[in-house]
């Protein structure tokens, strides 16, 4: 039998960010924490808990989600043979992965025909819910949409939980048929979320190309790394994503930073700000980036001008939501994953807002997830930060 989580007060936070785009700040200033679950959030919360954590003024947040990770064989990945990448990312902030498909199998052949594609995504779920890294929550088991699939494929997909389909290897020659369009209605019969490889080639050099033609006509939920994984569609097509689709639009690390600006700009006329997600589609050709959803947001909010609590929300709340989540918004009854953090010494950012509003990064002092302090003083990830946290109590 597991044992209950310990309880925990956060008190003394100076900045109170959300995750919720509709109210990115909040004028709170502790959080009460028992069996995993944010129970109380408001100002001078006095309860007695196993763990108190004193933020000492620095800011709280949601655990950052990954929307775009690729995942394979626990915490090795063979996209750039290295280990203890997972726990290395929540160092980073990061408390939860979203698989956008283990295609980065030693040997799996690309594209997979369809049922290795449904062994492939069996295999994952399975794995991943047996394994945590660090408390990390992986969702995993992604279907990569291949021709030849079935409608009791989606009903074993539901079965076993998976959350999450992918066009990226389907041959687009074969439209005119319609079974990519009932891969869709199947799907959302299910609850399950539909996403698409948007843009150029991968690095496999074997996906297939989806301008905003493909987009409108699939009507995926999520349009998979909008500004390029790493090559986007055209820039006109890139705005017509805000203004003629209702998709969530992704934006990851591998894509294209000029398109980035474009999109935002189109983002910031529709006021669609709720739409954008952060990920960083690695571990890939991209590299292993343990600060890459911090570097997201900071470029977002220093460079594309997007508010960073508005910037935090699209790699937390926005993301959850996209995702039909629990998590990524610090609000009563929520999963408490939260991160602490602050300026890093010497940086003239007032705070950590502040910082990513100056293009710096800011230095983590804790990480919880469910209610557990994964990360308490400082990350192994980011310079330390000007204050750190004090950890009284059992886990101290």
């Amino acid at each position: 039998m597991s044992r209950p989580a310990p309880s925990c007060l956060i008190r003394n936070i100076g900045t109170f960010v959300t995750g919720d785009y509709a109210r990115p700040v909040r004028g709170a200033d502790s959080i009460y924490i028992e069996d995993g679950l944010i129970r109380e959030v408001g100002s001078g919360i006095s309860r007695a808990a196993d763990v108190v954590i004193d933020a000492g003024g620095i800011t709280a947040i949601p655990g950052l989600i990954d929307s775009h990770s690729h995942p394979t064989i626990g915490e090795f990945t063979p996209a750039q043979n290295a280990q203890s990448w997972v726990t290395h990312y929540m160092h980073g902030g990061v408390t939860a992965l979203i698989s956008a498909g283990e295609l980065h199998m030693p040997g799996l052949p690309t594209p997979p025909d369809a049922r290795t594609a449904m062994a492939l995504a069996h295999l994952a779920k399975r794995c991943w819910d047996n394994l945590r890294p660090s408390g990390v929550k992986v969702y995993a088991g992604t279907l990569l949409l291949v021709p030849g699939l079935v409608e009791d494929d989606f009903a074993a997909l539901e079965a076993v939980g998976s959350r999450l389909v992918k066009f990226i290897f389907y041959d687009y020659s074969l439209l005119p048929s319609g079974e990519a369009e009932r891969y869709v209605t199947w799907s959302r019969k299910r609850g399950i979320k539909v996403k698409i490889h948007s843009g150029g080639v991968s690095r496999s050099g074997v996906s297939q190309v989806a301008g905003i033609d493909i987009v409108k006509r699939l009507r995926p939920d999520i349009v998979g790394h909008a500004t390029g994984g790493p090559i986007p569609m055209p820039e006109k097509e890139v705005e017509r994503l805000v203004a003629e689709t209702e998709c969530a639009l992704e934006i990851c690390s591998s894509g294209n930073p000029r398109m980035v600006l474009k999109l935002m700009r189109a983002v910031g006329t529709s006021n669609a700000f709720d739409r954008v997600l952060i990920g960083t589609d690695t571990p890939g050709g991209t590299g292993v980036l343990p600060r890459g959803m911090l570097r997201e947001i900071a470029y977002l909010s220093s460079v594309a001008d997007v508010p960073p609590e508005i910037a935090i929300a699209m790699a937390t709340g926005n993301v959850g939501r996209a995702h039909a989540l629990p998590q990524g918004v610090l609000d009563v009854g929520r999963p408490a994953d939260i991160v602490l953090l602050d300026r890093i010494k010497g940086s003239v950012a007032s705070d950590a807002l502040d910082s990513f509003g100056k293009g710096d990064l800011p230095g983590i002092s804790a990480v919880l997830i469910d209610g557990e302090l994964r990360v308490g003083g400082r990350s192994q990830q980011t310079p330390p930060p000007e204050r750190q946290v004090t950890i009284t109590g059992s886990h101290a």
